[in-house]
């Protein structure tokens, strides 16, 4: 890549619509966690963590306990993509971002206008 290629992505990274926003960060590491959380669940074996040693006993107790909390968690999660009005976009295989008013959060909410 070159330094003229390198600048113009700096600034396409920079200037980019919703791209660099908080909101919309924070609600990616958001998914990116949840994501890494069912990954580990999906892959957690009981049989693996429940005999034996004390330690691997607090792994099953944190398994479990991860595993509890992510219906909350999924559920927070469609919430502000809903407030955040993210759709994802098949063909550009990224989120698209919709506009955000008051009123559309107050609507996602429950709240009237």
């Amino acid at each position: 890549m070159t330094d003229e290629q390198k600048e113009l992505e700096h600034y396409r990274k920079l200037y980019s619509a919703g791209e660099n926003d908080l909101a919309i960060s924070g609600y990616v590491a958001y998914v990116n966690l949840v994501r890494q959380q069912v990954e580990y669940i999906k892959d957690f074996k009981l049989k693996d963590n429940i005999e034996g040693k004390k330690t691997e006993t607090v792994v099953y107790d944190r398994a479990i306990s991860m595993g509890e909390n992510l219906p909350d968690m999924i559920s927070k999660m469609n919430r502000l993509k809903a407030e955040l009005k993210i759709d994802f976009d098949p063909e550009g295989d990224k989120p698209k971002f919709g506009a955000i008013s008051p009123q559309s959060i107050a609507r996602t909410n429950g709240k009237s206008e």
